[in-house]
């Protein structure tokens, strides 16, 4: 038998086991069903309201964690006669500054700062070395 014998008969069985098995009726025409199954999708829950987080109403002392990227937390609410402590956690020197008034020495690894809020008012508070900023709120 000739190669393009072989060829032919293997194109034949190759296309024979491709067909589909559809059985036609008399008269009419039948369309091989390619449609996917249907895929079943979860039920679709309505999204719930975003909350955001308030920040924490405290008296007496808060703590600021003064870190390499910036104060932790980055936003403070207190009452009037808090005292706020910030804490160098970084090996590297900061400088706590309040924005238009009170300003740190050289913070290093584990030195603290101290400032007691006693008017209402919201406080601009910076890292004068990183300039990086953070807010105190005094209610």
């Amino acid at each position: 038998m000739e190669i393009k014998h072989i060829l032919a008969v293997l194109v034949v069985l190759i296309l024979s086991g491709c067909a589909a098995n559809v059985q036609e009726q008399p008269g009419e025409t039948v369309t091989p069903d390619v449609t996917p199954p249907p895929v079943e999708q979860p039920p679709v829950e309505p999204e719930s309201p975003v909350e955001v987080e308030e920040p924490e109403v405290v008296g007496g002392a808060a703590d600021v964690r003064v870190l390499r990227g910036g104060f932790d937390p980055e936003e403070l609410t207190v009452s009037a006669g808090t005292v706020v402590t910030w804490k160098s956690m970084d090996n590297r020197t900061h400088i706590i500054l309040l924005v238009g008034g009170e300003r740190s020495p050289s913070l290093n690894e584990g030195d603290i700062f101290e400032h007691k809020f006693k008017e209402a008012g919201t406080y601009e508070v910076m890292d004068a070395v990183f300039k990086f900023k953070g807010t105190v709120i005094v209610e």
